[in-house]
C-alpha cells in the first residue's frame, strides 16, 4: 500500500513585471499558506518518506516550506525538471520511478497537470485543485510502478481556504 500527496504549489506573485514564470516567488499569501498545510499534515499524522518538487521558484519554495513545517529537512527534497511543464502522463512516469523503498511520496507540481492526475489516478471528480491545495490518494500497490489509471482512492482534498 502506498500513499501520494499531490500538493499544487502556493500563491505566487506576479509584482515584478516581465519576470519570467518559473522565476516567480511565492507572495505573502503562499507564504502563510504552506506551513498552513504542513501542520495540517501534521495533524493528520502524515509521514513523507519522499518529497519531489519540480524546480520552479514557487514549487521548490513550497516543499521547502512544508518540509521545515513537517520537521523534514528541506536537503532532501528531489527536484525534478520535467515536472515543470509536465502534463499527466509525464507525471504518471515520474511515479512510476519512485524509490519502492518509499511509502508515501509528495509530489509538488502545478495545474492543469496535478488536477488531470488526480482525476485519472483516483477518479477524484476535481475540478480545479487551487493553489497549495493538497489530494491524498490511498494506491493499492506494492510498487510504484504498479501504479494505473483508476487504481487510487482519495482519502483527503485540502486547500487553505477550506475551513476544517
Amino acid at each position: 500500500m502506498k500513499t501520494l500527496y499531490l500538493l499544487r504549489h502556493a500563491k505566487s506573485s506576479w509584482a515584478t513585471p516581465g519576470q519570467k514564470d518559473y522565476e516567480r516567488p511565492l507572495n505573502d499569501r503562499g507564504l502563510h499558506d504552506a506551513p498552513e498545510m504542513a501542520k495540517r499534515l501534521l495533524e493528520r499524522g502524515a509521514q513523507l518518506d519522499l518529497v519531489i518538487s519540480s524546480p520552479a521558484v514557487r514549487a521548490l519554495t513550497t516543499a521547502t516550506l512544508v518540509c521545515k513545517g513537517m520537521n523534514l529537512d528541506p536537503a532532501t527534497i528531489v527536484e525534478n525538471r520535467q515536472i515543470y511543464l509536465a502534463g499527466s502522463p509525464k507525471l504518471m512516469q515520474i511515479i512510476s520511478l519512485f524509490d519502492e523503498n518509499c511509502e508515501s511520496a509528495m509530489l509538488v507540481a502545478h495545474n492543469p497537470a496535478l488536477t488531470d492526475l488526480a482525476n485519472e489516478l483516483a477518479h477524484a471528480g476535481i475540478d480545479n485543485i487551487p493553489t497549495c491545495g493538497l489530494v491524498s490518494i490511498c494506491l493499492p500497490v506494492e510498487y510504484w510502478a504498479e501504479v494505473l489509471p483508476g487504481v487510487g482512492r482519495v482519502l483527503s482534498f485540502d486547500f487553505p481556504k477550506d475551513a476544517d
